[in-house]
């Protein structure tokens, strides 16, 4: 049974924690194109691999300045000091990587991603709010107060996801390569909780929650396979600077350019990524409250133990204050909207440093949820069945991290920051990414080409640790 202290703030994270987004240090693998279109579409128009499946993975994020581990150590977590006049934040991020597909046809690219995703956005949460969420609303401490907070928000989404990719160069000329691409993405509803509060005025004591006042919105839905359908696109841009000048008829994966695999000297990248919404119809509620009160009676007894009974004890103590807040049985919820940009250096002999800025769309006002801006810096060695990263990362929530990430042939893993936990410094924030993944590196007709040039030009045999055969020694039968 969960304890009523998760109400509206502490279910979010049960939910989202149930599964294992997109992880930093994976986009930048130029031979995961897979994962680099879920950042910026374009990416995918002309790809290393001629072929690349993924076939499962996973990726989670949490970070957040509530719960942080003291020391590094999961031990001391739930000793954190809540700590007056602070705001609080924390940002859930979970994936599951269901299978995926990116082909090079010429100059254009094509596939397709499906994936399930939870994201949890909660921002300014006040210090008391806080207290009750650690400690239980029967936390002495706090009783018989009057806590007046204004302008906080707390929002889970769960939704299930399919994307059809498209990509192609736009331009080729000289030593400048173009691309463009785009996302159609179909959306279905699994879940949501949000409370978006401009001001809320309440009261704790022994036995019962009496919230004196409050201007909010409550959207929820109780989880299940299709509680609505929506849509989203992702569009891209990429601008390369090559390392030759010759690529005016250049497409990729072609025999007619001897299968020639064409390096830039930099290429820069922006993106806007899930602009799109959710419409949630079944087993859903959008409460409205126009400075309403709220008289939850002996909150013991009475528990929450899921969004249903939420749903329930929300309406029941409405009624017991005399309050009649608007409802409604549908509601439309934004996706997590978010501008990016891409650098990407190449330092030449298979060393690269990458550079993404990712920023979150603000919709404080809006059902749905939001991105955690952040920034990082990667700097990695590449090649066709291995890459090794070392990303360096600062997020809005948590301070800035160093993690490692490793490819080897089928297998990807990495997390974003590991320091901590070596250094028994205090931690914030905590991630993990795992993908399995199936390459075909050239295409049919290169594969034949290459095979046809290897046997066209053998490799010279060595010679060196091999005996050299002596000339027959010449008589000489001049008369002197």
């Amino acid at each position: 049974m969960i304890k009523n202290h998760w109400f509206l703030f502490g279910v979010l994270f049960l939910l989202a924690g149930q599964t294992f987004g997109q992880h930093n240090s994976a986009v930048c693998d130029r031979y995961m194109p897979t994962n680099s279109v879920l950042l910026n579409p374009a990416s995918i128009a002309a790809p290393r691999p001629f072929i690349d499946f993924r076939l499962a993975g996973i990726s989670a994020q949490v970070e957040g300045n509530l719960y942080f581990l003291p020391d590094g150590k999961i031990a001391t977590a739930l000793n954190a000091n809540i700590e007056e006049g602070v705001k609080y934040n924390a940002a859930v991020n979970t994936d599951i990587y269901l299978p995926a597909l990116v082909i090079a046809r010429g100059y254009r690219s094509f596939g397709f991603n499906i994936r399930q995703r939870n994201m949890v956005y909660a921002k300014n949460i006040p210090s008391n709010i806080a207290g009750f969420i650690k400690n239980g609303f029967n936390y002495p401490q706090q009783h018989n107060q009057v806590f007046d907070n204004d302008n906080f928000h707390i929002k889970y989404m769960s939704w299930a996801e399919l994307g059809l990719n498209y990509a192609q160069i736009i331009k080729r000329d000289g030593d400048v390569i173009m691309t463009a691409g785009g996302s159609l993405k179909l959306l279905n509803g699994m879940g949501h909780l949000a409370m978006l509060a401009d001001n809320l005025k309440y009261e704790v004591d022994s036995l019962h929650i009496n919230i004196h006042n409050t201007k909010s919105k409550i959207g929820i839905s109780t989880p299940g396979a299709s509680l609505g359908m929506g849509i989203g696109v992702d569009l891209g841009f990429e601008f390369r600077k090559m390392l030759t000048d010759d690529n005016a008829f250049h497409t990729p994966h072609s025999v007619k350019n001897k299968c020639a695999v064409k390096e830039y000297k930099y290429k820069f990248g922006i993106s806007l990524i899930d602009l799109g919404f959710l419409n949630f119809k079944n087993n859903s509620t959008d409460w409205t409250f126009e400075n309403d009160s709220i008289f939850w009676n002996n909150y013991e007894t009475n528990k929450v133990d899921g969004i249903t009974r939420m749903n329930i004890v929300l309406g029941s103590s409405a009624a017991n204050a005399g309050s009649s807040p608007e409802t409604k049985k549908k509601f439309t919820a934004l996706m997590p909207l978010a501008l990016n940009a891409q650098f990407d250096y190449n330092l030449e002999n298979n060393f690269f440093i990458y550079t993404s800025m990712e920023l979150g769309m603000h919709q404080r006002i809006t059902m749905g949820t939001e991105r955690v801006s952040r920034l990082s810096i990667i700097p990695r060695y590449e090649r066709e069945r291995i890459t090794a990263a070392l990303p360096i990362t600062i997020s809005r929530h948590q301070k800035p991290g160093m993690g490692v990430y490793l490819r080897a042939y089928f297998l990807s893993i990495g997390t974003n920051n590991f320091v901590p936990f070596l250094l028994d410094q205090d931690t914030y924030g905590a991630d993990i990414y795992v993908s399995f993944n199936w390459q075909i590196l050239h295409s049919n007709p290169c594969q034949t080409y290459f095979k046809k040039r290897k046997n066209y030009c053998p490799k010279p045999s060595r010679s060196f640790f091999k005996k050299k055969k002596k000339k027959p020694r010449e008589l000489n039968l001049e008369w002197k």
